[in-house]
């Protein structure tokens, strides 16, 4: 199991941010670029916040479509800034149209809900081996979404291979449960959570050690 620990801006403390994350023990920084810049920045000014790190860190660009505060990045910048990183997460929209990168995370999200169980089978199915990673994550309205997310775990090939949670109060218990289940990465915060249902890197890290 894999601690990454998301950081936002603004971009005065974001590299402090990430250097103490990593020195309380999380193994990477997932860095939300678009909670710092108000468009992608160039590919020299992530090298310059990553030094030191950039083989710890995963670079995620998320678009208002999939329930963040950035437009869709050109596909060329995806291309260029992926070498940089441990990780990049890149939305499956562009992962269909052919930017497919070893170290990929290719995510779907759905801010708005929990689709049905069929349905979030056929997205596993679509974007499992897109990249090295698949994400699915929906925002819960109730427990029963959740869990319905988790099922996912027993309906692929590779459960080790597939991050899936839910977003949201009532969907935050699957964020715990994930990685029992084989998830390879669980996303913490720092100070506060960027994103809603987030648990603190604390709680991460004593999650791991059960698991070790």
């Amino acid at each position: 199991m894999i601690v990454a620990t998301s950081i936002g801006g603004p971009l005065e403390t974001t590299r402090d941010k990430a250097i103490e994350a990593l020195s309380h023990g999380s193994d990477l920084v997932e860095l939300r670029l678009d909670l710092i810049w108000d468009s992608p920045p160039r590919v020299r000014v992530i090298n310059d916040l990553l030094r030191g790190f950039s083989d710890r860190s995963i670079l995620t660009w998320r678009s208002r479509g999939h329930g963040g505060k950035g437009r869709s990045p050109d596909p060329k910048w995806l291309k260029d800034v992926g070498p940089v990183a441990r990780y990049i997460d890149i939305e499956y929209e562009f992962a269909l149209m052919g930017v497919r990168l070893p170290n990929s995370i290719v995510s779907w999200h759905d801010p708005s809900g929990t689709p049905e169980l069929s349905r979030l089978k056929y997205l596993a199915g679509k974007i499992m081996g897109l990249g090295e990673i698949s994400k699915i994550v929906t925002y819960a309205r109730s427990e029963e979404d959740a869990y319905r997310v988790l099922r996912l775990y027993r309906e692929v090939r590779q459960p080790e291979k597939l991050i899936a949670f839910s977003m949201g109060r009532e969907g935050s218990f699957s964020r715990r449960i994930a990685p029992f289940l084989g998830s390879p990465i669980v996303y913490a915060y720092l100070d506060e959570p960027v994103a809603e249902g987030q648990i603190s890197l604390r709680e991460a890290l004593i999650l791991k050690e059960l698991l070790s």
